[in-house]
């Protein structure tokens, strides 16, 4: 069975106040020289998956992510299966 690398992102919706951007927002309002906004902090997580194919492979992320990685309520995901290599 072959082994699959996940890269997960992991990030707060459009409506939800982000905190750790605003700081790095604020942080940057000391730095005249430096126009950047909107900044969103998010979570990368990876890690390695066995299935059968990658059909299979994205069900089971989909079902971790839904179950104990991701709070939808707040957060939002993107992810990519890569086949490791050896």
């Amino acid at each position: 069975m072959p082994n699959f690398k996940i890269d997960l992102n992991i990030m707060p919706i459009d409506s939800v106040l982000d905190p750790q951007g605003e700081a790095i927002e604020n942080s940057l309002k000391n730095m005249s020289s430096i126009s950047a906004t909107e900044f969103k902090v998010g979570k990368k997580i990876t890690f390695k998956i066995k299935a059968a194919n990658k059909k299979k492979c994205s069900e089971i992320v989909i079902q971790l992510c839904e179950k104990l990685l991701v709070n939808e309520v707040i957060e939002k995901y993107t992810f990519k299966i890569n086949d490791e290599k050896n």
